[in-house]
């Protein structure tokens, strides 16, 4: 269920607030303006939208309250999205956060290098979530839907009560929030509140959901707080947000303006100038969210990410990077530059990740010893319940039905390519110098250039170092391996600006034109090779 349904009342084209009072018993939330409706007075509430819209002064005035701490809750399903505000936070603001978070949350802050003396972090457990789901939430008028985390929420005000210890004022924001510019405003009031600004068409939603938004909340009141916590548990019908628009009636309230909280509420009516931006930078909480909701975050998300792109490169490399890949497998096409991208990811891209590198002597969970992951080890790797994990095992070592297992199991998948003739020209210097059987030993191990292209012609078993496998088309990703290549990849898959760094693992091998000049390769052989049909579907991958 998105959202319950509830009475709305309109007498002469003048819709009326309702209130729940519970046991399907409503009331009016303005009486003044159900007489005067009643009595045919076409009431214009003070900005005709139903709730309060007070902005800030554009001059300087002689007191106003500076910013003096931020301040947001966040658990493990969304803590890269927290990654990318405290981030963008960052930029443009140094007052210390105040952070409610899981040990999972806090230990990814750290090894995002986001944690430091100004960010004060407080343990929240699931056993203390579900204690608090069971003994307040269970069966509550507020739970309008099974999106949203009602105990999570809770938080909020737990949170503004931690920052509030130690400061006169501070701004909660939500976790999903972007920040484009500074914050500070001119707040005369000990209360600022972000109307939604619903497009007309859609504003009786602030009856049902709040006029006010509940991820954006300045506060310099020690009160306050405790009165939205009550508000949340006695007074709302749709969490903590639809009780907001009681806040006015109590307390004195500035508002943001229409550039602060660009969130998805907002529809096509997008201002030129934005602040910051809300939506959902990851699917951490699509879990239970129609597709209609999706559909508004992905329209936000599109519009919001553009502008960063444009305004703040910085930020959105970080977003890149904050939205990369959580399960990676590496397809490791041999002598395609395979140790080097393995030894590049795993030092700039998947640091943090779970690794299984049956080759390393310490990332090899199965202590396998020089060889590939078996199907059967691949298989348990793909159904890990590590939530970011990386694998890496050669082409001819996966199978159709294994990559299949990957895939459903939520894994991006990639490789890099050479051209063929460069590859076996490689490998075979590669096995000479190391001294290595590409054949079984013996006279069958090839004496020469001209042998190692009749073996990838002639033998089916060798020609798996170069053919395309069965399940190339199942992969992500497929590209030739160059700079330009490699640093679009990791650009745009893990948001990392490319190095280039010294190769690793090369051969004496000069290159295929090179032994062509030389007479090495016959022009007979090399026309044979480049007639195989292998060879044409592989030209193709690589344009």
């Amino acid at each position: 269920m998105e959202q319950r349904s509830r009475p709305r009342l309109k007498i002469k084209d003048q819709e009326i607030g309702l209130r729940d009072l519970g046991g399907g018993l409503f009331e009016p939330k303005n009486i003044s303006i159900l007489k005067n409706s009643i009595h045919g007075i076409k009431t214009e509430p003070r900005n005709s939208k139903f709730f309060t819209e007070r902005g800030f002064t554009t001059t300087e005035p002689p007191k106003y309250y500076k910013i003096e701490s931020f301040c947001f809750v966040v658990t493990e399903n969304i803590k890269r999205e927290a990654g990318m505000m405290l981030k963008s936070l960052r930029k443009f603001h140094d007052q210390p956060v105040y952070v409610i978070c899981d040990h999972a949350s806090k230990k990814f802050f750290v090894q995002e290098k986001l944690k430091d003396d100004s960010v004060f972090c407080k343990i929240i457990t699931k056993e203390d979530l579900a204690k608090s789901n069971k003994e307040i939430f269970e069966n509550h008028k507020c739970l309008a839907n099974k999106i949203h985390r009602p105990a999570e929420i809770l938080l909020k005000m737990d949170v503004m009560n931690f920052a509030l210890e130690h400061h006169s004022n501070t701004f909660f924001l939500d976790a999903d929030i972007i920040v484009l510019e500074n914050l500070q405003e001119y707040f005369q009031a000990k209360v600022a509140l972000s109307p939604h600004y619903y497009p007309k068409k859609y504003t009786s939603h602030g009856f049902d959901n709040g006029f006010y938004n509940a991820g954006y909340v300045f506060c310099a009141s020690r009160g306050f707080p405790n009165y939205w916590r009550h508000l949340y548990l006695n007074d709302s019908i749709f969490f903590e947000q639809e009780g907001m628009n009681r806040i006015p009636e109590r307390q004195y309230i500035q508002t943001f303006s229409r550039e602060h909280n660009v969130g998805f509420w907002r529809r096509n009516e997008i201002p030129n100038k934005i602040k910051s931006l809300h939506f959902h930078i990851t699917d951490g909480v699509d879990k239970n969210r129609c597709e209609s909701l999706k559909q508004l975050n992905t329209d936000i998300k599109n519009v919001g990410i553009n502008i960063i792109k444009e305004q703040h490169p910085d930020l959105y490399n970080y977003y890149l990077r904050m939205t990369s890949p959580k399960r990676v497998a590496f397809v490791h096409f041999g002598k395609s530059a395979g140790v080097y991208i393995n030894e590049y990811m795993k030092s700039e891209c998947v640091r943090s990740y779970q690794k299984f590198m049956s080759y390393h002597k310490t990332l090899n969970p199965y202590k396998v010893s020089d060889r590939d992951w078996t199907q059967e080890e691949l298989v348990k790797i793909a159904k890990t319940d590590q939530e970011y994990a990386y694998v890496t095992n050669h082409h001819i070592n996966w199978t159709l039905d294994t990559v299949k297992t990957f895939k459903e199991n939520g894994w991006f998948m990639f490789t890099f390519l050479r051209k063929p003739e460069e590859l076996l020209c490689s490998l075979y210097h590669w096995s000479k110098e190391i001294n290595k059987d590409l054949r079984g030993g013996g006279d069958a191990e090839p004496k020469n250039l001209e042998d190692i292209f009749n073996m990838a012609i002639e033998d089916d078993h060798f020609a798996r170092t170069w053919k395309l496998p069965d399940y190339i088309d199942e992969l992500d990703y497929v590209a030739e391996f160059n700079d330009k290549n490699f640093g679009n990849f990791l650009y745009k898959y893990f948001g990392e600006t490319y190095q280039p760094r010294e190769p690793s693992n090369t051969s004496k091998n000069k290159g295929f034109n090179y032994y062509r000049e030389t007479g090495e390769i016959s022009d007979n052989i090399a026309q044979k090779f480049f007639e195989q049909p292998e060879y044409e579907k592989f030209l193709s991958y690589l344009k």
